[in-house]
């Protein structure tokens, strides 16, 4: 039985897809050609546009803009889209826009994310899992975040900048260059202060290998003074977490600006 429940002042277009148990509020708008999933709840005064498709048991509060237009000024009006996986939550005024032909004309949000009132994400943004954004984390266009990052407030994130698995990213720092996976960064522009351990320990990982990485990251940013060298040392070593950020420091330093996404750019 389909248990959808749309309030009489929402104005859905007739060609969307809206799954079973979906609930749709006061004065929302589901623009033509979008998919919501089962069970997600879209809160009131919500603008899902076309181009649009939402996983399962998703959760927008209310006044959230999912899936506009990208603010790009080489944007020509093309075809583009976002993708949202499934069980994230949206707080108010939280806004996303969809992809660029720049890229594969499409921004896509994981599973299991929170962002809080007021982030942005920009065009052609891929965020991964697990990854919780504080009030007013904004990310530019092209930003890749790995999973189970944690953003706190008021974080601007330039554009091609990646911020790696498990990273901390601390209170109104300014992200101007690639954050390696593992490690808390702080500052502006930010920069590393120490291994991440207590976002590891909540990501499941093995304490063996979080001493281990407490290790490399001593021998890399504290006694070392070539971080390029020692991340290439270690680029076969035995440990997958290792390996992980000794690769990650290495595309760093061979991209430009320390973003290494920004050597990719097209144009």
């Amino acid at each position: 039985m389909n248990s959808t429940v749309i309030d009489t002042t929402a104005v859905v277009h007739p060609d969307s897809e809206i799954g079973e148990g979906v609930e749709i509020g006061p004065y929302s708008v589901v623009e033509k050609g979008t998919v919501i999933g089962d069970e997600t709840v879209i809160g009131p005064h919500c603008v899902v546009h076309t181009g649009v498709t939402i996983g399962k048991r998703n959760q927008f509060t209310s006044f959230v803009s999912i899936g506009s237009a990208p603010q790009d000024q080489a944007y020509g009006g093309t075809e583009s889209f976002l993708e949202i996986g499934d069980d994230n939550i949206f707080r108010e005024y939280v806004s996303l826009n969809r992809g660029t032909p720049k890229e594969e004309s499409v921004t896509r949000i994981g599973n299991q994310n929170m962002m809080m009132a007021g982030c942005h994400v920009g065009h052609d943004a891929v965020v991964g899992n697990n990854i919780t954004m504080a009030n007013c984390a904004l990310l530019g266009g092209h930003v890749h975040v790995g999973d189970g990052s944690y953003l706190s407030a008021f974080i601007p994130v330039v554009q091609f900048t990646s911020i790696g698995r498990m990273a901390y990213v601390g209170a109104s720092s300014r992200v101007v260059q690639d954050v390696p996976p593992f490690v808390k960064v702080a500052g502006d522009p930010a920069e590393v202060r120490m291994v991440n351990e207590i976002g590891m320990q909540r990501f499941g990982i093995d304490e063996k290998d979080i001493d281990e990485i407490k290790h490399v990251y001593r021998t890399i940013f504290r006694r070392s003074s070539s971080v390029l060298e020692e991340a290439h040392g270690l680029i076969n070593d035995d440990s997958p977490l290792v390996r992980e950020l000794a690769g990650f420091l290495v595309r760093k330093e061979a991209g430009r600006f320390g973003r290494y996404r920004e050597s990719l750019r097209a144009g």
